[in-house]
């Protein structure tokens, strides 16, 4: 493309810049104010104010990459830059300034929204950004840019230009204006509305915000705040960490045929996407795996860009989710043991089960099955390696906080190899093989029967899970479509055409739970239809249970063993 020798110019702004890497004086200072016309918000608008390189030549940028989306920066519009004496659009979106050393440039531009109309429980991943009439919400990586080589430049970030009665939550309100970075500001959660409702911690969770968006049909907003309170509290608690500021977001999904949800999180906060159906008892395992990303993998280790350590990253957080949650009371011995049976079943009938790393690796963002399969993987070796370690009278968590301690000592860090030195602390001996097996070749995992102690672990054999419809045709719609005449849907009265109401059981993968949903006809009369989704193959696998007639006292020592609380070696 051609230059234009102006001190302003208008142009589209996506861009992922190569990194030159170069330390400035100036802070760079990000505003981030609403665009609000007639009453209704139209997007966001993004001030940046920031000195120019020492050569005079200055790229503005976006991050490469978040998650699945390969464009994070193609939200942004109408970018102004003044200050300079050049811009140049280069090939593959990126955006040169040409100006004096140093001179004091400043970058304008509008985000526009990623969605026409209020998110679903179809749209799984928080990759484009929410900008609605009447309510906002988006990852930072979606909507601040910065000069290239500068992630850890001092930054500053102030909110402004809202009309009155717009409220604004972010945990950039949290940035230190001394000592925050580019980096702090790009792992950021914004949300705002008229609507949004913000409860505050006190006493031991002082400093805790909860920000909250929609109506959600199952529980209120104190209820919510509550657990989250408390999930917070006992993983701080593990750690033995003190109580710093913290932000925990919920935004609406609107409910079609199944449920969702999915959180992401980030240093000082945690951002929830959540179906407003979906009950609270639901949220109890995300509220913990994404409090818990405060730890593992950022102050464990790195994990690379390739995700080869995802397992580590995202297996060991969900393993310990379920083990935090039983220690802060919010599982009982019946959740956790629902908990493990819904991954352990996923497990056996993942067509991801035997993938080695390598595929992983190369296509994880591309593949629900593979991404999904480092979390069930991860979980199981968790488990595997808890178990040999309890039998020595250790445990997991010995290990976690010894690569806490490893991290803190070596600069940039590899997360997996953390784990390997700190497991060799503890145990006495390397992990290496099974890791080779597991996660490298992806061997089959089948957990020892005592991987649970006080549960009852066993393999059985029950009918494949099928829906008996069209899952994903009836989910863009809300109307059931390919309903199967031969299949369990239609045994129980279930047709084409019938319009989704609500969905009040079931569980993903489990024949042998009743599927229950209340549903319209054509003439919009409504019933409940209820129904095994049992298909005619057969799945066999492993299973927890609960042994029967444990006295109160059995119970809590079983859960004390299970959540380690007097293991803390």
């Amino acid at each position: 493309m051609g230059r234009f020798s102006k001190a302003a110019l208008t142009a589209l702004f996506l861009a992922a810049f190569p990194l030159i890497t170069e330390a400035r004086a100036g802070p760079i200072r990000y505003t981030l104010s609403p665009v609000v016309e007639n009453g209704a918000l139209k997007a966001l608008a993004v001030d940046i104010d920031f000195e120019a390189d020492a050569d005079g030549l200055t790229r503005l940028r976006f991050v490469d990459r978040l998650q699945e989306e390969t464009r994070p920066g193609r939200y942004a519009q109408e970018l102004v830059i003044t200050g300079g004496e050049e811009v140049t659009p280069l090939d593959g979106d990126q955006t040169q300034i040409r100006s004096a050393p140093g001179a004091a440039l400043h970058a304008r531009y509008r985000i526009r929204s990623g969605y026409d109309a209020p998110p679903t429980t179809q749209d799984a991943t928080q990759t484009k950004p929410v900008i609605l009439p009447d309510w906002f919400y988006a990852l930072g990586e979606l909507i601040f840019a910065f000069p290239a080589g500068r992630r850890d430049a001092h930054a500053t970030f102030a909110w402004a230009g809202a009309p009155e009665g717009f409220r604004f939550a972010s945990d950039l309100e949290q940035l230190n204006p001394a000592s925050g970075t580019v980096n702090d500001v790009l792992d950021s959660i914004v949300a705002g509305s008229p609507r949004l409702r913000v409860i505050r911690g006190g006493g031991a969770d002082a400093g805790v915000r909860v920000a909250v968006l929609g109506a959600y049909e199952r529980f209120d907003d104190q209820a919510f705040a509550d657990m989250a309170f408390r999930t917070i509290r006992t993983e701080r608690a593990f750690w033995g960490d003190p109580a710093t500021p913290f932000l925990v977001t919920l935004a609406p999904l609107a409910p079609r045929v199944g449920e969702a949800y999915s959180g992401t999180g980030r240093d000082d906060a945690f951002a929830l996407w959540v179906g407003t159906s979906l009950p609270l008892a639901d949220l109890r395992r995300l509220l913990a795996h994404e409090h818990f990303h405060t730890w593992n993998p950022g102050q464990l280790g790195r994990m690379g860009k390739d995700r080869s350590s995802a397992w580590l990253a995202e297996g060991f957080t969900d393993f310990y989710a379920r083990r935090l949650l039983l220690r802060a009371g919010l599982y009982g011995l019946n959740d956790y043991a629902e908990a493990w049976n819904a991954d352990l079943l996923a497990y056996a009938v993942s067509p991801a089960r035997e993938a080695p790393e390598a595929k992983i690796a190369e296509n994880y963002w591309r593949d629900r099955d593979l991404e999904g399969m480092s979390y069930l993987r991860g979980a199981l070796m968790a488990a595997l390696f808890d178990a040999e370690l309890r039998r020595n009278g250790r445990g997991l968590d010995a290990v976690m906080r010894r690569m806490r301690v490893i991290d803190r000592k070596t600069t940039q860090g590899d997360l997996k190899l953390n784990f390997l030195a700190a497991f060799q602390a503890v145990a006495g001996r390397s992990p290496a093989l099974e890791i080779e097996r597991f996660q490298t070749r992806g061997e089959t995992l089948t957990l020892p029967d005592d991987a649970f102690a006080c549960l009852t672990l066993r393999t059985v054999t029950q009918p494949a899970f099928d829906v008996g419809f069209d899952l994903e045709a009836t989910a863009s719609t809300g109307v059931f479509a390919g309903v199967d005449p031969a299949g369990p849907a239609h045994a129980a009265g279930l047709r084409d055409g019938m319009r989704r109401l609500g969905r009040e059981g079931g569980a993903m993968n489990d024949s042998s739970v009743e599927i229950v949903y209340r549903v319209a006809d054509a003439s919009g009369h409504e019933q409940v239809v209820r129904y095994r989704p049992e298909g005619r193959a057969t799945v066999r696998f492993q299973h927890l249970t609960v042994p029967e007639a444990l006295t109160p006292a059995q119970e809590r020592a079983c859960i004390r063993t299970l959540s380690a609380q007097a293991a803390r070696r």
